[in-house]
Order: structure tokens, then sequence, then C-alpha cells
């Protein structure tokens, strides 16, 4: 491995301020990773935060529109070499995970995801989460990539998504101090996603950000530890064997519509005492409690990702948003930062967007997304 001199101490820095990234407190439930304070951090849930809004059409009854759609997406990309993608829960929906406001989407049936600071702050709202997590974890990690993610995968083979800008320290975590140090002075994104699912990664891409992490690893809140969720589900399961035993009992014998499965991995549960439910401590402190690496409602998306986000929304020339309301500001920020230096915007979803209600100027493509993304790489590899 080469370096240069300014890399090489700019590599002793980042080692050098690594000590201070996890700063434990005496309480081992409040520690500040990174930097950043976890525990109390100030609530930013609104009162329509997880407002279902009105019921969009089922993408299913539009399929009628997706030759028209194709056509407008591929006028659309005509003269654009650096387009990115910002995509959002409505493109796992045909791989079998819900979303939040979509036709089918769970908002519609009153669930309220996690928040931040229950998770932090009370003991028993982790074992609710846990529990109802038991129910749901393995339906959804073992959703598969549709064609959806798939043409864009292909889309970032074939060149026609991805931008590329300079690197700085300042996209990097301050925790890992070799990422920074072995960069090329350039980075490249194709995919913004707000989904914690993994199947952008899963159907080939590879420059996507996970703006809201991942769901498939955990954090301990005490020593900063990383752990593999599925060997967490694997012991949970254990511990819990016989609670989960009488859950899936009473859901079997209860009538199931089938859709209890949330956006998030959670799920329904009738049962509201969680009390008996055992949750194991962080496997290499075993005092610490763990949290999916993932950013709850009520949190920040740490600094580092947001200005790497930023940066690639300013070397694109066109921004496509795919299977997201833009209800949450997390993403809004990006579409609002495009639409202020007149980039391009287009929007492939069933339903209204924040970006429309809020007056953009943006390109609408209401039609299914999987068909509408899969017969654009279909028309472009004619």
């Amino acid at each position: 491995l080469s370096l240069s001199l300014p890399r090489l101490l700019s590599l002793v820095a980042c080692f050098g301020r690594i000590s201070a990234a996890f700063q434990l407190r005496p309480d081992k439930s409040m520690v500040q990773l990174a930097g950043r304070t976890t525990l109390r951090a100030s609530s930013r849930i609104s009162p329509s935060t997880h407002a279902a809004g009105e019921r969009p059409p089922d993408p299913l009854a539009l399929v009628g529109s997706v030759e028209q759609a194709v056509e407008t997406l591929a006028s659309w990309f005509d003269g654009k070499s650096s387009v990115l993608c910002i995509t959002g829960a409505g493109i796992s929906t045909e791989s079998g995970v819900p979303d939040y406001r979509g036709s089918s989407g769970s908002y519609h049936r009153g669930h309220k995801p996690m928040v931040h600071d229950q998770y932090m702050t009370h003991e028993s709202q982790r074992r609710r989460y846990w529990g109802r997590a038991m129910v749901g974890w393995r339906d959804f990690a073992a959703a598969s990539p549709n064609a959806g993610h798939r043409a864009l995968a292909e889309l970032e083979r074939m060149g026609r998504i991805g931008v590329s800008f300079g690197d700085k320290e300042g996209y990097y975590d301050p925790s890992n101090a070799m990422d920074y140090a072995t960069s090329s002075g350039y980075r490249e994104e194709a995919i913004i996603t707000q989904n914690v699912d993994g199947l952008h990664q899963r159907s080939g891409s590879r420059r996507v950000t996970n703006l809201h992490g991942r769901n498939d690893r955990l954090r301990c809140m005490s020593c900063g530890s990383f752990e593999c969720r599925h060997s967490f589900q694997d012991n949970l399961d254990v511990l819990n064997k016989e609670w989960v035993d009488n859950i899936l009992k009473e859901s079997s014998n209860a009538a199931n519509d089938g859709e209890n499965l949330r956006a998030d991995g959670d799920a329904y549960v009738a049962k509201e005492d969680f009390s008996d439910v055992i949750v194991p401590d962080c496997r290499s402190c075993n005092s610490g409690f763990v949290k999916p690496d993932v950013v709850f409602f009520g949190d920040s998306v740490p600094r580092h990702r947001v200005e790497r986000c930023y940066a690639a929304v300013d070397a694109a020339d066109g921004l496509l948003c795919i299977g997201s309301s833009l209800a949450v500001h997390s993403a809004y920020r990006f579409v609002n930062a495009a639409a202020k230096k007149g980039t391009p915007i287009g929007i492939l979803n069933v339903g209204e967007t924040r970006a429309e209600i809020s007056g953009l100027d943006v390109t609408k493509f209401e039609a299914p997304i999987g068909p509408t993304l899969q017969g654009f790489v279909d028309r472009l590899q004619r």
C-alpha cells in the first residue's frame, strides 16, 4: 500500500481520534458514539411523522401505464450522464416487504415504528422491540431482490446511473480511520437508499449509501462493537423458545390477514406483555445492550453520511427518486437541495410526494416501479 505524506498524516490524525470516538459513561445505558450522543437526542417526532395520509392507488392497478412511463423516463434520461437515485420503501414492496404510506402501507393499519429515545431509555421498549422482531425478522430477512432492484443494478453496470466527486475525510465515520486513508481521492455513488433491507446490495448494486443504516447488523450501545443480527436472532429464539412458540400458536389460531410484517422487520403481535422476553447482552462486553445499526425515528443520520450524500447530489445532473413519499426530512432535504440548484428531478412513485406538495418542479412517473425500471433497461438493451 503506497500512501502520500498528506494521506499518511491524515491517517495518524484519524487514529488519534479513535480513542475519543467512544466515550463511555458510568451509566452503561448512556454512551457517546463517534462524538454524538445517542441517548437523549432531542425528539424530532412531529404529529404528522407517522400519519398515513390519503391512501394511494394499488400499483398493480396501474400496470397499463408502464409503457408510457418507460418512454417518459427514457426522455428524462436523455442528455444526462450523472444520474443519482434515491430509493424508499416502495421499491421493496414487490419483494414482500411492506412500505409505510403506500396502498397497503403499515401506517394505514396503525403501525408506529420504534422511536430512538424509547429504545434507548426503556428496557420494556427494548423487550417489546425484540419480542415483535422474533415474529417478523425471518420473513424480512428472507426477502429477495425484485425486478426494480435488479434493474437499478443493471443501470449502474451500464453506466446510466452514478456520480463521481472528490473525496474528503468528512465523508467517513470518524471511528473508521482506514477507510479514508486508503481512498483514491474520489468517490462514486449511484444510490442513496432510505431502506435498511440490503436488497440493493444483494441485487448487485455496488455504489450504495445506506442513509438509515443496516438492519442486519447490531451495535452495542456501551462498547460500540458490532454483531451479526442473524446470529443474535438465533440466540434470541433459543432463549425465548417457549415464548415464541406460544405467540406463533396464538397467531395460527387467530384470524390472520397475512399482513402482520412491517417495513422495518417489526411485526404485529397481539400480546402486549413482553416482560418475559429475554434479551441477551452484548457478546463483547457482556453488559451493554445492542441496537440495530439503523437510524430509528427521532434519531439523526450521522453527519459524515449526510455530507457525503449532499456531495453526491451536488455532482448529479439528474436526481431520480424511486418509491418514496419523501415525507421525512432525512431524504427530502437532498431533493430540496437539488431543486435549489436547478437539477432536474424525476419521481417514480405511486401516490403524491412531499416534493409535489411543496411545489417543486419535478417530472412524475406514476407507474409500478419494477416493471417500469425493467422496461427502461429492456429499451436500452434493444
